[in-house]
C-alpha cells in the first residue's frame, strides 16, 4: 500500500522537548503527510495523557526527556490491551540504547537528522504496521536494554519469511553470501539473512566475534583449534573457517590473551 495513501489512517505521536525541533519534525510531516494525524506533545506526562485517550498508531519518541526516559515509559504502554503501534526513536546520543535499537532490529534516528532521514524512517514505520512479530522486536529490545551483558544479549534475525530471536552465545559463525549473511547456530540451524556480513561484523565484534576472513565472522567461544600450517579455524561442530593473512594477527592476539 502507498504509504501517502495509509498516512490518512494513522494518528502520530511526537515526544519532543525542543520546541524548535518539535517544530521542525511537524513541517516535514505535514508538508509529506498532509493527511498524517498529529499529537505534539514536548513531556512524557502529557505523553501518557495523550496516548490514553487517542492509543496513537505511530510513536515517535525522544529518548531523553527532562521529566524522565521514554523507553521505560514504552515498556510500560507496550504491556497495555490496547498497545498496537510502531515507534521511531530519535535521541542525540550514541549511547546504549543505540546498540539495543540495532540488535532488536527497530528504527531510530540520530540527531540532527535530515528531512529525508525522517520520511524514509516513516515509510518503513508504515510497513511495519502489517508486520506480526514487530511486538516480538519490541520486547527483544526492552530484554537487551535491561541486559547489558555480552552473553545475555539477544539479536532478532529477519528472513524473507520469519523473524528469529536468537542468543548471541547461540552462534557459532556467519558466513558471508554475496549481499546475504548465513548463521550457523549451536543446534545446526541455518539462517540466511539479507544484510551483508559487515552490517553484523559491527554489531557483533564488540560481543565476543571476530571477522577472520572477508567471509567469517565466528564467536571468539566457539575456537576449538588452530591449525597454523593451514590458517584454518575449526569451530565447535567441526566446522573449518580459512584466516586471512590480515586478519592473522587479531586473532594470534586474542589466542595469546588466553
Amino acid at each position: 500500500m502507498n504509504p501517502h495513501s495509509l498516512s490518512a489512517s494513522v494518528s502520530c505521536l511526537l515526544l519532543e522537548d525542543d520546541l524548535s525541533a518539535l517544530d521542525m519534525m511537524k513541517d516535514i510531516l505535514r508538508s509529506n503527510y498532509p493527511d498524517l494525524q498529529l499529537y505534539p506533545c514536548t513531556n512524557l506526562a502529557a505523553a501518557d495523557q495523550s496516548y490514553a485517550l487517542h492509543h496513537q498508531t505511530l510513536l515517535m519518541l525522544d529518548v531523553n526527556l527532562p521529566d524522565g526516559n521514554s523507553l521505560e515509559w514504552l515498556k510500560k504502554i507496550s504491556n497495555g490491551p490496547a498497545a498496537n503501534f510502531c515507534v521511531i526513536f530519535i535521541t542525540a546520543y550514541a549511547d546504549y540504547a543505540v546498540e539495543a535499537f540495532k540488535f532488536s532490529a527497530l528504527d531510530f534516528l540520530l540527531k540532527p537528522y535530515l528531512p529525508s532521514d525522517l520520511v524514509s524512517a516513516l515509510n518503513r514505520a508504515f510497513k511495519n504496521f502489517s508486520d506480526q512479530h514487530y511486538h516480538q522486536q519490541l520486547q527483544t529490545f526492552f530484554y537487551n536494554y535491561s541486559h547489558q551483558a555480552r552473553e545475555e544479549k539477544k539479536i532478532v534475525l529477519k528472513t524473507l519469511e520469519d523473524i528469529f530471536i536468537i542468543s548471541v552465545g547461540d552462534i557459532l559463525m556467519a558466513e558471508a553470501d554475496n549481499s546475504y549473511t548465513l548463521f550457523i547456530l549451536k543446534n545446526g540451524q541455518r539462517i540466511l539473512v539479507s544484510q551483508s556480513l559487515k552490517e553484523f561484523d559491527h554489531q557483533l565484534s564488540p560481543l565476543g566475534f571476530l571477522r577472520v576472513h572477508q567471509s567469517y565472522l565466528v564467536n571468539l567461544n566457539a575456537i576449538k583449534s588452530y591449525k597454523k600450517k593451514n590458517n584454518l579455524l575449526i569451530i565447535e561442530g567441526d566446522f573449518q573457517v580459512p584466516v586471512s593473512q590480515n586478519k592473522k594477527i587479531d586473532l594470534m592476539n586474542y589466542i595469546g590473551s588466553l
